[in-house]
């Protein structure tokens, strides 16, 4: 692996993604890349601490002893640093780590990462919330690698109790990881109003005294259901921290309300330890405007507010019916979801979708461009349904961007497939009146946006049921850009303007062309948006399989001219992308053409052999 390579996944892994070009090459500068084999040894429990390590390739499991055993604590991904616990505190290792396949690891002396921390201040300040996160053994056999806590605030409209317990349990499933929720009853408060059946139908019913917390009296108070649940009473001037840090050493997640009053002077009890707060809102104008207040004492009280807090839009029968859009101005904070209402069916998927992203367990796929060729990405999304493989994110570039816009707002496979041919005749048909002047495009951005607005209507990206990124050219910056809010026809319309085809589209003062010119397999835009595991549909043709389509010609098209230039320039960027997808399905597509979309079944065939011969390595991608 070359520095270029190692340079891409350092810059789109955190922490380090906040660093610059030059600060990721100091980093560099200062490492080593060592490649350890199955089942060789990095480090040992109770070795001195030495140096900085960060995983780039393959996997490494940390264990701890308990008693005459190796106890497996957790299966480390790519882009995981570690040792780094030891490094700062200068403690013995806890843990050993030991590569369970070949595995590619960035090593940095102790010393040399040291000064690079002091040099570059806010990455220290990441690290040190890193420490906070992972548990360090006390006189008890480590179990936790890394613990996370969320806290979740709002007010009794929002439905913020039942969220809490709602979401411990989809964390529990998806994750298959220790799970404990804490309901903080302030003094003075009746119980009966904060009390749930869980606590009502277990005979350990008494509430534990914060004031009386021990680790003795704590065993004694929690109630095992699906999910560990914890009920205590407390008032403002009570150290929840002792609590916290003890529940950290046995719990990999740890969810916990805060009471609205506990808040005003004490941020740094409840906010602070937290690795993300869900602030759940019910969107009337009146919460909205406190809301909106509360963020913007949080964010002065520490910059770093403003990407841990979680804005969760509950949906409500309210009468006022603002616009999403009315209601984003009001909190002037970025939403992070909407939760439906319970008795909906989209809650638990709602549900899901953070419980997996918390956990660390999304599964995104990439879907790459290649007009008629990108039908091919059906039969790809029609194999993972059919083994009830579940994706979280899609990212799309031109075509890919269409078929992962149809999957994002709900269409079966069968839907997606329908509305595919239905477009693919009229954009393969070139069936338009008039041409632009001067030329900037065979078709007219407005005809093109036209035949995408039949499809997704007035659709934006807040009505999707899962996660969308878009691709785009930017023609004036020069530079790919993802879409991510609005019209969802205007996006994918932005996403399809080949150059010299279809006139650019103008998104406000952007100007914006193909996704695939600089970015036709988007998994680093997955990267980016820290999905965990990443599965890439590329549908271009090898150099040779090129090669060898064109020498079957006696005659070539204008198109034949266009689209091979494009698609030899865009080799070099995916043989990037497919470094940074855990499993890449590669459709073959020899004797099919590039503007072929009556031939849709066939592209989907072929996308389903494709998807066949990887499924057993996409399952054990996930199940991993």
């Amino acid at each position: 692996m070359n520095n270029k390579e190692i340079n891409l996944i350092i810059g789109n892994s955190p922490p380090f993604n906040g660093l610059n070009p030059r600060q990721i090459k100091q980093l560099i500068n200062i490492s080593e890349v060592k490649e350890y084999k199955n089942g060789e040894i990095i480090y040992k429990e109770k070795d001195p601490p030495g140096r900085f390590y960060f995983l780039i390739k393959g996997r490494v499991v940390a264990s701890a002893k308990a008693g005459a055993k190796d106890r497996r604590i957790e299966i480390l991904k790519r882009g995981t640093c570690f040792g780094i616990i030891s490094l700062l505190t200068n403690d013995p290792h806890s843990v050993t780590v030991k590569s369970i396949e070949t595995s590619l690891v960035l090593q940095i002396e102790d010393d040399d990462f040291k000064k690079f921390l002091k040099k570059n201040p806010y990455l220290a300040l990441d690290f040190s919330r890193i420490l906070s996160q992972r548990v360090k053994v006390r006189s008890k056999p480590k179990k936790i690698f890394q613990s996370k806590k969320i806290g979740i605030m709002g007010s009794v409209l929002s439905g913020k109790t039942r969220y809490m317990f709602d979401l411990g349990v989809k964390v529990k499933e998806q994750t298959q990881k220790d799970v404990i929720c804490i309901q903080i009853i302030p003094f003075g408060e009746d119980k009966a109003h904060f009390i749930s059946e869980v606590l009502l139908s277990d005979p350990k019913s008494e509430i534990l005294s914060l004031k009386d917390f021990s680790e003795e009296a704590l065993t004694e108070h929690i109630i095992n259901s699906d999910i560990d649940y914890l009920y205590i009473r407390a008032d403002a001037s009570d150290n929840f921290l002792p609590l916290l840090n003890f529940l950290s050493e046995n719990y990999h997640f740890i969810l916990y309300e805060i009471p609205h009053k506990f808040l005003e002077g004490h941020f740094d009890d409840f906010i602070t330890p937290a690795h993300q707060v869900h602030y759940i809102l019910f969107p009337n104008r009146e919460e909205l405007i406190r809301g909106a207040f509360l963020i913007r004492k949080l964010k002065i009280h520490n910059p770093l507010n403003q990407e841990k807090i979680k804005v969760i839009f509950t949906e409500s029968f309210d009468k006022e019916e603002l616009i999403f859009e009315k209601k984003r101005r009001f909190i002037n904070h970025p939403v992070y979801a909407t939760l439906p209402l319970v008795s909906q069916e989209s809650y638990p998927k709602a549900l899901r979708r953070i419980s997996r992203e918390i956990g660390e367990v999304t599964l995104g796929i990439a879907l790459g461009s290649g007009a008629a060729y990108g039908f091919s990405h059906i039969g790809v999304l029609k194999v993972l349904e059919e083994n009830s493989v579940d994706v979280d994110i899609a990212s799309g570039s031109s075509m890919g961007a269409v078929i992962a816009a149809l999957w994002a707002i709900g269409f079966s496979v069968e839907k997606i497939e329908k509305a595919s041919n239905e477009f693919g005749k009229k954009i393969g048909k070139f069936s338009i009146l008039g041409f632009t002047f001067p030329f900037k495009g065979i078709m007219r951005a407005r005809r093109l946006e036209g035949i995408f607005k039949s499809v997704f209507k007035n659709l934006t990206f807040y009505d999707l049921k899962h996660t969308l990124k878009i691709v785009a050219f930017d023609f004036l910056k020069r530079k790919p850009v993802v879409l991510d809010k609005g019209f969802l026809y205007k996006a994918v319309a932005a996403s399809c303007a080949f150059p010299g085809i279809f006139e650019p589209i103008k998104l406000k003062k952007n100007i914006l062309l193909d996704g695939g010119i600089l970015s036709p397999l988007p998994t680093k835009v997955l990267l980016n948006h820290d999905t965990h595991k990443i599965i890439a549909s590329n549908i271009s043709l090898s150099s040779e399989q090129s090669r060898r389509e064109y020498r079957k010609r006696d005659r070539f098209h204008i198109f034949d001219f266009i689209f091979g230039s494009i698609e030899t320039m865009q080799q070099r960027f995916i043989e990037e992308a497919v470094k940074i997808a855990d499993v890449v399905v590669h459709t073959n597509l020899e004797g099919l053409g590039w503007m072929e979309f009556e031939k849709i079944s066939t592209f989907v065939r072929r996308g389903e052999i494709a998807a066949q011969s990887k499924i057993e390595e996409i399952k054990s991608l996930v199940s991993n």
